[in-house]
């Protein structure tokens, strides 16, 4: 078995196993939050972001959240040095912090005051262009 087969296998065995929090990302209208998805400490989490799958958990630390996520590709095309990445990030009780890939939506992660759980909404990021100076 190959190590992105194993990291594939592993991704989906962890998502099933800690509980994944779905999204929805085709009911989003440009520009809008798709519906929120609220994760509680140490639950997985599991989303797509363009041409990304990404599998994580949260801790209350340190008055806020701590995030871990590891980020690989989602296709089933993905090739043995299509290495998976991790992505830590504290978030700090009552704020909020967000992730952009270059081919899909933005997520934002919000820490609730208590730091009882996370929230994770996907963005549809649209271009913006101001209207012309008369």
């Amino acid at each position: 078995m190959t190590r992105l087969s194993t990291f594939k296998s592993g991704l989906a065995t962890a998502a099933i196993l800690a509980g994944v929090a779905a999204f929805d990302t085709g009911s989003g209208h440009a520009g809008e939050f798709s519906s929120a998805s609220i994760v509680r400490p140490m639950a997985g989490l599991s989303f797509v972001i363009g041409s990304k799958q990404a599998v994580g958990y949260y801790l209350p630390q340190r008055g806020g959240c701590d995030l871990m996520l590891i980020i690989g590709e989602a296709s089933e095309t993905a090739t043995q040095s299509d290495t998976p990445a991790r992505f830590s990030t504290f978030v700090a009780a009552g704020r909020t912090a967000r992730m952009d890939t270059a081919d899909g939506p933005s997520v934002e992660f919000f820490c609730s005051t208590g730091t009882s759980f996370l929230t994770t909404r996907l963005i549809e990021r649209v271009a913006y262009q101001s209207p012309a100076a008369k």
